[in-house]
């Protein structure tokens, strides 16, 4: 999966280094102490559209690429971009769908949506007639 920025393509990376920025991005802090939690507000984010949530996990998701989106300003262009090809919710359904693919982000899904992403990759034995 990948975004558009400054005419190219930059992938989204969900490894370890993107899931702990964002569990610290999306996280709590109280009296300046981090919380973190932000995993649990991943999913939530992503089926809502939080455009908020959905700049700070692009940020993370593409910090690995040297020319990636870092201002305001340069994630705002990125999330105009996706508002018109795409929309909010779609590209959070896309990212979802990415992530229950991959083992190490599989358990961040609530289960119901675990079971949709098993029952896509299962093949089946029946035959349409």
């Amino acid at each position: 999966m990948h975004i558009n920025f400054n005419g190219r393509e930059i992938q989204l990376v969900f490894g370890l280094r993107t899931l702990t920025e964002i569990d610290r991005e999306l996280g709590f802090e109280i009296e300046g102490a981090s919380l973190g939690e932000g995993l649990e507000m991943l999913i939530p984010k992503l089926q809502t559209g939080n455009i908020v949530g959905l700049s700070k996990i692009i940020k993370a998701a593409t910090s690995h690429d040297k020319k990636s989106p870092e201002t305001f300003d340069q994630l705002e262009e990125v999330l105009n971009d996706i508002a018109e090809e795409t929309g909010f919710e779609a590209f959070g359904e896309q990212v979802i769908e990415e992530l229950g693919k991959r083992p190490m982000t599989r358990s961040l899904l609530p289960d119901d949506l675990k079971e949709t992403q098993e029952s896509k990759e299962k093949p089946t034995n029946l035959e349409t007639v």
